[in-house]
């Protein structure tokens, strides 16, 4: 298992997006979720790095034995609907893993470091927290949902909107509201908005791991830029 810097994942996170914008669907989008698969499993996040890929996998095997027997507007809607995945799919696989492998206090030490403005700083670290924090009120809810006997299905909303809205969009709403609140507050009371120099425990530097991960995956983004220039597959 490796350790990585967080300024190391902002950067691949950024050349993971240009991969997405320059390089098209295909061989390149497995060969670099791939990639990404790797780099998860060094960090540590194994489930979450094998659910990622099993759902890509999914997707993919979708292509190739179910869309060519669609056709009409079905075969148009999917195409689209998983091409447009296909596109954002790497980002979202690679800032998941950046968000569960990196620490609040780790994230602030190294923008420092970057001297990034605080006011980008601030919302991102906050950010960090709230969708976490988000994410176990929702299974919570869906906890208490079912001791009251609701369920998620299609079926049961179709026949029960109202109890279905009650249940879980409204609490949702407030509890998301209220996180936000307690975040901001508990970021405040730690002395976010301190205007000095902020100084860490922690030790955050760029090593070795840092510019070998990060000359692979530009290695790797450059081939497909060639060889998807030349109609190579």
């Amino acid at each position: 298992m490796i350790a990585i810097d967080p300024r190391t994942k902002v950067i691949l996170l950024l050349i993971t997006a240009a991969f997405s914008a320059l390089i098209p669907n295909g061989i390149y989008t497995i060969v670099w979720t791939a990639l990404i698969a790797i780099l998860g499993a060094l960090l540590g996040e194994y489930v979450r790095t094998l659910r990622a890929a099993a759902v890509f996998a999914a997707l993919w095997m979708f292509i190739i034995f179910i869309l060519p027997h669609l056709s009409g507007v079905m075969h148009t809607s999917f195409l689209v609907w998983i091409g447009l995945i296909f596109k954002c799919y790497p980002c979202c696989m690679i800032a998941e893993i950046m968000i569960a492998t990196t620490q609040i206090g780790e994230f602030m030490a190294a923008m420092a470091k970057w001297k990034v403005p605080r006011n980008i700083v601030i919302p991102i670290a906050i950010m960090f927290r709230y969708f976490p924090t988000v994410k176990e009120d929702w299974n919570h809810i869906k906890d208490a949902m079912a001791l009251r006997g609701i369920s998620l299905s299609p079926w049961y909303f179709a026949k029960n909107p109202e109890s279905v809205i009650d249940a879980l969009y409204l609490p949702i709403l407030v509890t998301a509201s209220k996180t936000a609140d307690e975040l901001t507050a508990s970021a405040i009371t730690r002395g976010i908005e301190n205007p000095k120099m902020r100084t860490s425990r922690l030790d955050i530097r760029i090593r070795l791991i840092d510019h070998v991960v990060i000359i692979i995956f530009v290695v790797t983004l450059i081939m497909a830029l060639v060889l998807s220039e030349g109609g190579k597959v």
